[in-house]
């Protein structure tokens, strides 16, 4: 046993040098969460504004840095630096912005101020060095400057390199988003943008001909480089002129790195089904070694049994009273208790929380394992809190149809939802289940259905890291659930266990209760039962009465067509269209392609 268990010490051993040896020395401190806002002139100059919010453990000392990119533009100016800090207002989002003072020297005790100095290379690297106050913890600081002729003018367009993050400074980013908004009258159709370095990088043009570029992980040794290709009639004004043509010997670049960055993805795709398959096999030798040890503590224990009761298996004299009679032990009887009547009526139930929504309860559940069939659970609730109507359709499908609201009433996963789905599939105010559908098998449309789920997931993580219901922890930054997200998790799991019993009488709660459930129900694995349980105590809803939307009597005959939905959707091969087609993630608009589509 000590021998099984040594060699269980030095698997562990193992498996922690190979899972840590590998990384560099992670710097001290990271980028928790970066917006960039960046305004592009008709002088070819560009404004930057960004937000960024620093991760600085206590053990830190000195100034935090920001490398900012001027290889492309001749100079940078009006360069200014604060920090946001909350108001104490109740229900105010807004922050309160204390400029920062600039110094000409520091040193290590100041506060609150920054200076600037050129980088490794001079002419490409421009160093702001930001001293935060002391003690560690989250700071955000915001930074505004311009970059000034920055849009390169060929012949046959204009041209836009900039590096966000730039190469070679080591330091973790996570949630990365910029906005880029072009001179006014610039044709979105004509707009081309390309990232290059950052493997989880994506990026596309907004409805509103605004460029968006995001990455929720950037690595210590990853960067990010992003070119725009546009019209150059908005940039008029600009003094970098180039007398010849770029458009084709940019979009072969383009090509060439997009390739380049297919096989970073394929190795580190590869690298991690290494990792996961060793840690496999070192769980099953342990989980073998686990075994034997039990297996052997087993049969001693058996053979130690055996030995007693062969000793006081006779008593007495050979031949005498009592001779061969075989002394057993009786069991010890177990009292059952009475079972409880579970006859009586059902105590009222509500949501444990109504302020986020069913895909968000996905990522409390399972973390950032989104199924597409959350997207079917958010079209039903926002159908059962009136943003939309709900009609059966020919007794198969539904149609979905807008109803007027103010777009700010909504968040930005379920906006987004409802322009990818009303706006890219359907007509703009109705869209159809089984138009979705199409959309999601539709013969070379999947690829573009699996990239707007990839968006729309990014979206419903980002807003449900906000509610704080896990962190990333030690060892392998694993991410754990918090106090909140465990107590929130508890009351969910004894909602669900309700919700199985009230299912099977489904009378007892009012329908417009079960209506608001239905989303939440779908999401926590229960629907078919809730279904089931609504027609067995509503047969073809006939007695369902009320203001409903779901379980209005016409849309309740085909009940199950939202399970159904939600099941096809799931059974989409996601995780196999991602490892073998990770580029659709990085999307590349190239000649081929049709150019007035985005990802």
């Amino acid at each position: 046993m000590k021998r099984v268990l040594f060699a269980l010490a030095l698997l562990i051993v193992y498996a922690l040098v190979t899972f840590t040896v590998y990384a560099d020395s992670p710097p001290k401190y990271s980028v928790r969460e970066w917006r960039i806002s960046a305004v592009v002139n008709p002088d070819g100059s560009m404004d930057v504004e960004e937000y960024i919010t620093y991760d600085v453990p206590r053990s830190h000392e000195g100034p935090v840095v920001r490398h900012i990119d001027i290889a492309h533009s001749s100079s940078i100016e009006k360069l200014e630096v604060f920090s946001m800090i909350p108001t104490d207002t109740e229900g105010s989002d807004q922050a309160e912005l204390e400029p920062y003072e600039f110094v000409d020297k520091s040193d290590q005790n100041m506060s609150k101020v920054y200076t600037t100095k050129p980088g490794d290379s001079p002419e490409e690297v421009q160093e702001v060095i930001i001293y935060l106050p002391a003690g560690g913890g989250e700071h955000t600081v915001g930074l505004k400057y311009r970059l000034n002729d920055l849009v390169s003018l060929y012949r046959d367009t204009a041209v836009f390199y900039w590096n966000p993050v730039v190469k070679g400074y080591g330091l973790d980013v996570r949630n990365m988003d910029m906005r880029i908004a072009l001179p006014q009258g610039t044709k979105p159709d004509g707009v081309k943008p390309f990232v290059y370095g950052a493997l989880e990088g994506s990026c596309e043009v907004l409805e509103d001909g605004t460029v968006g570029v995001t990455a929720k992980k950037l690595g210590s040794k990853e960067f990010m480089e992003v070119t725009l290709v546009f019209p150059k009639d908005g940039v008029a004004q600009g003094r970098k002129v180039i007398d010849n043509d770029g458009l084709g010997r940019i979009l072969e670049e383009q090509r060439l790195k997009a390739e380049e960055m297919e096989l970073l993805r394929r190795r580190e795709e590869q690298q991690k089904l290494r990792l996961a398959a060793m840690a496999g096999a070192i769980a099953g030798i342990v989980g073998i070694g686990v075994c034997v040890g039990v297996w052997m503590s087993r049969c001693r224990l058996r053979l130690a049994g055996d030995f007693s009761q062969h000793r006081g298996q006779t008593y007495g004299k050979p031949g005498g009273k009592g001779a061969g009679q075989v002394v057993t032990k009786q069991p010890v009887g177990v009292s059952e208790k009475p079972r409880v009547d579970k006859q009586g009526k059902m105590p009222a139930i509500d949501l444990p929380a109504d302020y986020y929504t069913p895909a968000e309860l996905s990522v409390l559940l399972r973390g950032k394992r989104i199924k597409p069939g959350d997207v079917v659970a958010t079209l039903i609730d926002l159908a059962a809190r009136r943003y939309l109507d709900v009609e059966a359709s020919g007794g198969k499908c539904y149609v979905l149809c807008l109803r007027d609201f103010k777009r700010d009433s909504l968040k930005a996963h379920e906006e987004y939802l409802i322009d990818w789905l009303f706006k890219d599939i359907g007509d703009g105010k109705k869209v159809s289940t089984e138009a979705i559908l199409q959309a999601a098998y539709g013969g070379g449309f999947n690829r573009e259905f699996y990239n707007r789920f990839v968006i729309w997931r990014k979206l419903v993580v980002r807003q449900s890291m906000r509610w704080g219901f896990s962190k990333r922890g030690t060892p392998f930054k694993v991410y754990r659930r918090t106090p909140f997200g465990k107590h929130h998790y508890k009351n969910w799991v004894r909602f669900k266990k309700a919700l199985k019993k009230l299912s099977r009488e489904a009378d007892s709660l009012p329908p417009a209760d079960w209506e608001r459930f239905f989303a939440y129900a779908l999401s926590l694995g229960i629907g078919q039962l809730v279904v089931k349980g609504l027609k067995k105590a509503y047969p073809e809803g006939l007695s369902l009465s009320g203001d409903l939307a779901i379980f209005s009597r016409d849309n309740f005959r085909v009940i199950y067509h939202w399970l159904d939905l939600a099941k096809r959707l799931n059974l989409m091969r996601f995780r196999l269209f991602r490892l073998f087609c990770r580029p659709a993630i990085i999307q590349l608009f190239g000649v081929e392609r049709n150019e007035g589509k985005s990802i």
